[in-house]
This record gives structure tokens, C-alpha cells and sequence, in this order.
């Protein structure tokens, strides 16, 4: 096997022609130059071509655009800088001796490759079945969940709400839940006293509900709902809020409809209740 190799490298090496050298290497120039130019006209007209598509489309579909987009222009460029490399390659030595020595090379390489091929597919598989896009809201392997930030030909970065990077690559993606196909539920639970009145808290509720929906509407896809009370607890009735939102805004829908719910309690006087500790202290006698 490495006498065949170094065979091929050595009459591979007695095919540059040296007196035509400056030549080839302004024709090499040359092709870098066609390459990036053409890449920077393609990318233009992919981006031209996308941009139409995202007019009268949904969010979703807007992010699935983004996202095949993306995909594109890695495909296109790898393509192109592929094309070149072979072309200038091409200039000082044959290129079809080349492609044999790679492709005995390929044989003591491709079981080490495999690990790439599989993130490769399974990335196409994602992208063109539409399991999940640039921008939704996902759990993976029940451990790791965040916003999708990237989706690339080998890798998908998840962006954690705790701040994190998660970087996986594509061919192990097993398990994984998608929360923004369709829509998710915003949902908050109030706890309140059982010596509250239940018909006066939940009609506080709901003007607080119409209240955030009218000034809030870039932000609550529907009006929020009282659902009513769904828990009784040892030192608590809880009353749920639920609403219709999208994964980018769900933490901040809860995040309003909990600051505003607390201000208007204490305006009105209603307590919600907490763990309290009371201590009595005996005076001494003088």
C-alpha cells in the first residue's frame, strides 16, 4: 500500500512543468478570482430569492426559510471552492492520478469518516423534513433545551437559557421535542388565601387579562384565560392563567403576567400567602 502511494506521488511530482509555471500560476489566480466573485453573485441571488419567499408566510415559515438559506450557501460554496481546487490542481498535474491516490487514500480514512457522513445526512434530513428550525423552541435527549441558534451540515447549536453553547452533532440527535410546531402555552398559577373570596380574585383576573392583552399585543398572541383553580393545597388555592404563545415569547408573557397580577394585589388588598415564622418572646421579670 505505501509503495503505491509514494509510486503515485513521485510520477505525480514529474508532471509539474516548471517552464510554464508563471502561466499556470496567473490561471490559478485567475480561477480564485472567478470562484469568489462567483459565490458573492450566487449568495446574492439565493438571498434575492429568499427574501421573496419570507412576504405573506408565517413566523414558522419565515425561520424554515432562514434556515434553507443557510444550507444553500454552504452547498453552493463548498461546490464552487471544490470545482477550483480541482481546476487549479489541474494546472500542474493530472488530475485524474490524483483522484486515484485520493481514492486509495479514501479506503484507509473511510471508517474514521463515517462518524461524518452520518451528521452530513442527518443534517439534510432535518432541514428538508422540517423537524425543526433556526429559532424554535427544543429539548434534546431530555436534558438540554434552549432555543435553536444554528443549524449547520455537521453540527445544530442550541442556545440554553441559562447562557450556555450546546453544540451536537446532527447524527446524534435520537430523541429531541419541539415545542414551537404550532403553538405553546404560556401558563402561570396563582396562589391565594382560602379566605379570599374566589369570584371577586378571578374577576380581578380577567381584567388584568384584558388589560395586558390591549396594551401588550405585539407580545400576547391571544388574550390570556383564567382557567380557575387547579390545585388546593395545605396552604393555598392556586388559580391558573394560560395563553396561546410562541417559544421566543413565552418566558416573557409569565414574566408580565406575574409582575402585573402582584401589583394589582397588593392594591387591592389581596394576599398571596407565603411561609411565615412568628416568634414570641417572654419579658423577664424585673
Amino acid at each position: 500500500m505505501m509503495e503505491y502511494l509514494i509510486n503515485n506521488y513521485e510520477r505525480i511530482a514529474t508532471q509539474i512543468n516548471i517552464g510554464n509555471l508563471l502561466e499556470e500560476i496567473l490561471i490559478s489566480i485567475l480561477v480564485l478570482v472567478v470562484a469568489v466573485v462567483s459565490i458573492k453573485i450566487i449568495f446574492g441571488i439565493v438571498n434575492r430569492v429568499f427574501d421573496s419567499l419570507k412576504s405573506g408566510i408565517d413566523q414558522r415559515e419565515s425561520r424554515r426559510v432562514v434556515t434553507l438559506n443557510h444550507v444553500t450557501k454552504t452547498v453552493v460554496r463548498t461546490g464552487i471552492w471544490t470545482v477550483a481546487v480541482l481546476i487549479i490542481l489541474g494546472q500542474f498535474m493530472n488530475v485524474s492520478s490524483l483522484l486515484a491516490v485520493a481514492g486509495v487514500g479514501t479506503l484507509a480514512i473511510g471508517f474514521g469518516a463515517q462518524g461524518i457522513v452520518e451528521d452530513v445526512m442527518s443534517g439534510f434530513v432535518i432541514v428538508f423534513e422540517n423537524q425543526f428550525c433556526v429559532g424554535d423552541y427544543v429539548i434534546i435527549d431530555e436534558d438540554h433545551y434552549g432555543i435553536v441558534e444554528a443549524i449547520g451540515m455537521r453540527t445544530t447549536n442550541i442556545r440554553e437559557f441559562d447562557g450556555g453553547l450546546f453544540i451536537i452533532h446532527n447524527g446524534k440527535i435520537d430523541r429531541l421535542t419541539n415545542y414551537s410546531k404550532g403553538h405553546i402555552k404560556a401558563t402561570v398559577d396563582i396562589g391565594i388565601s382560602y379566605e379570599e373570596d374566589i369570584s371577586k380574585v378571578t374577576d380581578i383576573l380577567n381584567d388584568i387579562c384584558k388589560e395586558l392583552f390591549e396594551s401588550h399585543e405585539e407580545l400576547f398572541k391571544t388574550c390570556p384565560e383564567v382557567i380557575g383553580v387547579t390545585d388546593m393545597g395545605p396552604m393555598a388555592m392556586n388559580i391558573r392563567i394560560s395563553c396561546d404563545e410562541d417559544a421566543a415569547s413565552k418566558f416573557k408573557a409569565e414574566t408580565v403576567l406575574r409582575q402585573r397580577i402582584k401589583e394589582v394585589f397588593s392594591e387591592k388588598g389581596i394576599e398571596i400567602p407565603y411561609n411565615k415564622s412568628i416568634i414570641y418572646t417572654r419579658e423577664s421579670d424585673q
